[in-house]
């Protein structure tokens, strides 16, 4: 099964270094799939522990995850086998109104909407992010376009 792939397409991370951020989580992780940003790992001055999302965490405590897709292992083969490993360093890029991200399908939850342009696309209570006409947990921005696999997040 293809993992999910994230395009980090105009984020501000890119050329600011405070809109990164360097997170461990405690489980496999995808990249395109959001973390809440916690405070820093014990006498680290740069990593900050991560967890899953919760429906109220607002969109100033999110990261998208987004590390370099570095493979350890010969076996894989494709950008859609990178998973990020429980208890690495991740990259992550904290969300700024007119950022814009890509994701392919595989970032969403299940029983999110098919992805169209003018959805909203959200957080509940999970790592993936849902899509929906109408707004449900925290808001993360609108779809404004579908290239190919690629479902393009405008932040808002």
């Amino acid at each position: 099964m293809a993992k999910a792939m994230v395009r980090t397409d105009n984020m501000s991370g890119t050329t600011l270094g405070k809109d990164l951020v360097s997170l461990r989580y405690s489980a496999d992780i995808e990249n395109g799939n959001v973390l809440a940003v916690g405070d820093y790992e014990g006498t680290h001055r740069e990593v900050r522990a991560a967890t899953a999302p919760g429906a109220s965490t607002p969109l100033t405590r999110l990261a998208l995850v987004a590390s370099e897709e570095v493979m350890k292992r010969q076996s894989k083969d494709g950008l859609g086998d990178f998973i990020n490993e429980a208890g690495s360093i991740i990259r992550g890029y904290k969300f700024t109104p007119g950022d814009i991200f890509s994701v392919t399908k595989e970032a969403l939850a299940a029983g999110s909407a098919t992805p169209a342009v003018g959805l909203t696309a959200c957080i509940q209570s999970s790592t993936k992010m849902t899509l929906a006409a109408v707004a449900v947990g925290t808001t993360i921005g609108v779809v404004t376009q579908i290239e190919n696999e690629w479902i393009v997040i405008e932040v808002r």
